[in-house]
């Protein structure tokens, strides 16, 4: 998805009008939305997820089709990725499927140095990459900082937590990783210091007065906002 293929993509998808998610494939999960006690399943599915300031899910099929929840309804989007961050600034990145970093400019996606596997965007809009070396990697305005640790998931807001390579949830506390408790595959980082995750299981936890607590239903990706709104990629949702 270099920027001449990218340019390619969005002429041709500025000819079409807004659409809803393409054919579900067996890969694709479920989109829920939490309402405080249940899952609320929303017409949609996809393998990834993220939320926006606004609530609005924006999502990654298992065709690699990039999707925004607009005005009830996904609209698609030019591209295609990987995985997907929104910051707290409404910024959205992505990885795309060559591997290399995106931002989104509100109308195409810039190429970005760096490459990554795993991303997320925390409050200043400031990316977040777990790379294929399992090196992790912060925007820091012109460049990508490295950072201490290893992981293989990581998610950002206010505080950043990552899955590292030993399974275990870290959380980033005066520029080192300090373990958590429990073990996951996804992380997100929600409202005020909070974190959603999903194990490999398949079992939704949020960090909740200083432990992860189970939450319903089951999923293989989890996106949350500093508003504390979540949606997830479900295998099952009640």
């Amino acid at each position: 998805m270099g920027p001449r293929i990218c340019v390619v993509v969005f002429l041709l998808l500025g000819l079409l009008q807004p659409v809803a998610l393409g054919q579900r494939q067996q890969r694709d999960g479920a989109l829920y939305r939490w309402g405080g006690e249940q899952w609320v399943q929303v017409d949609g599915y996809g393998v990834r997820v993220s939320v926006a300031p606004d609530g609005a899910a924006w999502v990654v099929n298992s065709q690699n089709e990039i999707y925004h929840f607009v005005n009830g309804r996904f609209d698609r989007l030019p591209g295609t990725a990987t995985d997907i961050g929104v910051g707290g600034d409404g910024t959205a990145w992505i990885i795309g499927t060559d591997s290399n970093v995106y931002r989104w400019t509100h109308d195409n996606w810039e190429r970005m140095p760096g490459t990554g596997v795993a991303i997320s965007v925390d409050r200043s809009g400031s990316a977040w990459v777990v790379n294929a070396a399992n090196e992790i990697y912060r925007w820091a305005g012109s460049a990508f900082e490295r950072l201490p640790g290893m992981a293989r998931d990581v998610g950002a807001e206010n505080q950043v937590w990552i899955v590292g390579t030993d399974g275990q949830i870290y959380r980033f506390d005066s520029g080192k990783w300090s373990p958590a408790g429990g073990m996951a595959v996804r992380v997100s980082a929600g409202a005020d210091g909070t974190a959603w995750v999903v194990s490999q299981a398949g079992e939704i936890y949020q960090w909740r007065n200083g432990s992860f607590q189970r939450l319903p239903g089951s999923a293989f990706d989890v996106g949350a906002n500093a508003k504390g709104e979540v949606w997830v990629v479900g295998t099952q949702g009640r």
